[in-house]
C-alpha cells in the first residue's frame, strides 16, 4: 500500500468529521468576507496581489489553529483505540503511514484554501480591480505551504505520544509558543535592549533575527515581499533571504521529526 492510498482514506475521514468540516466552511467563509471588504477598505490600486498583504497576517494565524486540528489525531488517536497495529499490518512501512496521513490531511486544507482564494479573487477583480495571476498563485502556493507546516506540527505531535488528549496538548503548546508568545517576547527582548541602551551589534541582531524564526513571521515576510512593487534595500533578516529557509525548514521539519521518531518508537 502506498502512501498515496493512506492519503485518499484519510481524506475522506476528515471531511467527514463534522469540526474539520466547519473549520473549512468557515475558512473559506472568512476569505470570501474579507475579499468583498477590501475593494471598499483597501488603499487604491487593488489588485489580487495586494489583498494578499491585506489578508497575510490574520490569515497565517488562522490557519496555525486550523492546521494543527487536522494533525493531531492522525496517529494518536489510533494508538490510543488500538487501531494503530492493524493499520501497521497492511503492507506498508510506518514512514508511508504519517506521510500518507501529512498528505491527506493537508491535501484537505489546501483544496479549501485554493476554493476560497479562487471566489476571493473573483470578488477582488470585479469590478475595478486587477488581476496578477502569477502573483495571487503564488499567494495561495504560500498559503496551502503554511497550512501544510501547521498540520505537519500537528502530525508530529500526534507521533510522539500515545494519547490523542497528549497530542492535542502539544499541538496546542506549540501554537501558544510560536503564535502568541513569540512575537510579544522578542519584541519585549529588543526593547530591553534600548532601554539597556543597545543600539546595535551581535546581541540586538540576534534577537531580531530570532524574531524572524517563527512559521508565522517568515509567512508575513514572504507575502509583503510577494506584495511589494519595489524590493526596497533592507536587512538580510527582514526580507525572504531569511524567511524563506525558514519557511522551508518548518515545512519539513516537524514532518521529519514525526516519521523519525514513530519509525523507532515502542508502540507497545
Amino acid at each position: 500500500m502506498t502512501w498515496r492510498v493512506i492519503a485518499r482514506r484519510d481524506w475522506r475521514v476528515v471531511l467527514d468529521a463534522r469540526l474539520p468540516k466547519a473549520a473549512l466552511v468557515g475558512l473559506i467563509g472568512v476569505v470570501s468576507i474579507a475579499a468583498y471588504v477590501y475593494p471598499v477598505v483597501g488603499t487604491p490600486p487593488i489588485t489580487t496581489s495586494r489583498f494578499g498583504a491585506f489578508v497575510g497576517g490574520w490569515l497565517g494565524a488562522l490557519l496555525a489553529p486550523i492546521g494543527v486540528l487536522f494533525g493531531y489525531g492522525a496517529i494518536a488517536r489510533e494508538h490510543e483505540s488500538g487501531a494503530l497495529r492493524l493499520a501497521l499490518s497492511m503492507p506498508h512501512g510506518r514512514s508511508t503511514l504519517v506521510l500518507g496521513r501529512f498528505v491527506g490531511r493537508a491535501g484537505v486544507l489546501g483544496a479549501a484554501i485554493a476554493v476560497g482564494m479562487v471566489i476571493a479573487g473573483v470578488l477582488v477583480v470585479y469590478p475595478f480591480g486587477t488581476l496578477q495571476p502569477l502573483r495571487l498563485l503564488a499567494f495561495v502556493l504560500l498559503c496551502v505551504a503554511h497550512g501544510a507546516i501547521w498540520v505537519g506540527i500537528g502530525v508530529a505531535a500526534s507521533a510522539l505520544v500515545a494519547t490523542n488528549r497528549r497530542a492535542l496538548v502539544l499541538g496546542v503548546a506549540a501554537l501558544f509558543v510560536l503564535v502568541i508568545v513569540w512575537d510579544p517576547v522578542t519584541a519585549g527582548a529588543e526593547a530591553g535592549l534600548v532601554a539597556a541602551g543597545v543600539a546595535d551589534g551581535p546581541i540586538r541582531t540576534a534577537v531580531r533575527v530570532s524574531a524572524q524564526l517563527d512559521p508565522g513571521s517568515a509567512f508575513e515576510t514572504l507575502v509583503t515581499a510577494l506584495a511589494a512593487s519595489d524590493r526596497g534595500a533592507g536587512t538580510w533578516y527582514d526580507g525572504p533571504a531569511l524567511a524563506l529557509p525558514v519557511f522551508v525548514g518548518w515545512l519539513l521539519g516537524p514532518l521529519s521529526v514525526a516519521i523519525l521518531r514513530f519509525e523507532w518508537r515502542d508502540l507497545a
